[in-house]
């Protein structure tokens, strides 16, 4: 019963600072153009990227409570239960890729993620939520339920694709707005750019098979997928 309870409260959670911040916080962007855009631009973050996908792991996790399955490794696996363990691979890595970027630049040099201006006006509560909570939140659920992970080929390439997306998004914000949406971008020239983007991709592509890896370590049954798309079930001694 505490399972749902957990997975609405991080739901309940995700909603509230997302209203929070849409109702009370207006960031000053270095561009005119981002006042005009809807979600008040928020989805020119990375972080915001992240973020909808963790909630939307979430609700599917709570839909999954009420009309799938929880069991370790069920003959007959539902539809929402494919789509949970599906999202769990790719959120788990983005989420702590950005909590990794995020406070690995935070304590090496604040202003390039944080300046101080935003850290006047976006309190540390939501701040956490949004850059730490969101990978505290996964590896709670890494331990406490249990999950068959795609083959390596699906689930690495949907990370791919979703890092990159966001890569080309920014890209494209940035030619549009001639505005970075982080003051790091500011400092790199294109080469550096090219390998920040690229070590980004082989970074969030690491995470996700430690991912893989310590599911298969807390999970005692599961369903291991090969490349060729073939599993056997196996169990942890």
């Amino acid at each position: 019963m505490w399972l749902p309870v957990f997975h609405l409260s991080v739901i309940a959670l995700n909603v509230y600072a997302c209203t929070y911040d849409q109702l009370y916080l207006d960031i000053p962007f270095p561009s005119k153009v981002f006042d005009d855009m809807p979600f008040k631009a928020r989805y020119m973050f990375l972080t915001i990227w992240c973020f909808m996908l963790q909630t939307l792991y979430f609700c599917v996790s709570f839909l999954n409570d009420i009309i799938g399955t929880n069991e370790v490794a069920p003959k007959r696996t539902p539809l929402i239960r494919n789509i949970k363990d599906i999202l769990f691979s790719v959120a788990f890595p983005i989420a702590l890729y950005v909590s990794v970027a995020f406070w690995g630049i935070y304590a090496i040099d604040k202003p390039l993620v944080f300046p101080e201006m935003l850290e006047k006006i976006f309190p540390a509560w939501l701040n956490h939520t949004m850059h730490t909570f969101i990978t505290v939140f996964l590896i709670i659920e890494l331990l406490v339920t249990k999950r068959n992970y795609p083959s390596r080929i699906t689930g690495s390439t949907i990370t791919i694709v979703f890092v990159v997306s966001y890569i080309i998004w920014m890209h494209v914000l940035h030619a549009r707005t001639g505005a970075w949406p982080y003051p790091i971008f500011d400092v790199l020239n294109l080469p550096m750019r090219f390998v920040f983007c690229g070590f980004s991709t082989i970074l969030g592509l690491g995470i996700y098979i430690v991912g893989e890896k310590l599911n298969s370590i807390v999970s005692p049954i599961s369903k291991q997928y090969y490349s060729n798309g073939t599993s056997k079930k196996s169990k942890l001694k």
